[in-house]
């Protein structure tokens, strides 16, 4: 993937106090419900979350698979509460590591962590890679090394069922042609959707745009991938 001509920016957050110390932690229809205690809580894509405020406007999120921390970010909001700053750092199945920088500006709200963020940068180190290979004859396979994963499917609107270590239970993929350089795959949690993908070949044949689209989410993200 390349990260420079990918859109990442321009995506909305919502983060809502609801009492008790409490927060629903929003991205379009996609909804969390954490208390912000440190202790590990259950989310519906199989791994739990731990929230820890570490000081003033700055909280600890870690995330983990199996009892194994996956991902942990260093949160801060600065102090005229209207940017949050989140330093990343995941660790993957092949045993490497990628970090992220990422910056929010504040679109409603007033202070604190609760509010309505919009990315405005994101920083990476190490984007992913994808592998695709035919698979029995007229379908395909998706392969991410990194985090051993693989998707085979037809292009008939069937559901198949992805697979790897860290791939929700009750994940489906199903897929249709668009057209001769375009395919679009719809994913599901246990028949809900969770993210339709658009991915597109360049004429030349050397850049694959891949449009992201959540449901709830008003922007996509499209992430580029350059042939190797």
């Amino acid at each position: 993937m390349n990260p420079d001509k990918s859109q990442f920016t321009g995506i909305p957050y919502k983060i809502e106090d609801v009492g008790g110390n409490k927060y629903n932690f929003a991205f379009g229809d996609d909804v969390e419900t954490i208390p912000l205690d440190g202790k590990d809580h259950p989310t519906k894509y199989g791994n739990t979350w731990a929230i820890t405020k570490t000081g003033p406007n700055k909280w600890k999120w870690t995330r983990k698979r199996d009892g194994k921390v996956i991902t942990v970010s260093n949160w801060i909001v600065s102090e005229d509460g209207q940017i949050f700053s989140s330093s990343r750092e995941s660790m993957r199945p092949d045993g490497s590591t990628s970090h992220e920088e990422l910056k929010f500006k504040r679109t409603a709200g007033t202070s604190g962590l609760a509010g309505t963020w919009e990315s405005t940068e994101v920083k990476m180190t190490s984007p992913t890679t994808l592998e695709i290979e035919k698979w029995q004859g007229d379908g395909y396979s998706f392969l991410d090394p990194a985090y051993k994963e693989r998707t085979d499917f037809k292009l008939d609107g069937k559901d198949y069922t992805p697979a790897g270590p860290r791939v929700s239970k009750g994940t489906t993929v199903s897929a249709s042609k668009s057209d001769d350089h375009s395919m679009e795959l719809t994913y599901k949690l246990k028949g809900k959707t969770t993210q339709t993908e658009r991915w597109e070949l360049s004429a030349d044949g050397k850049t694959l745009t891949q449009t992201v689209t959540y449901p709830g989410v008003n922007k996509p993200e499209v992430d580029v991938y350059d042939r190797q």
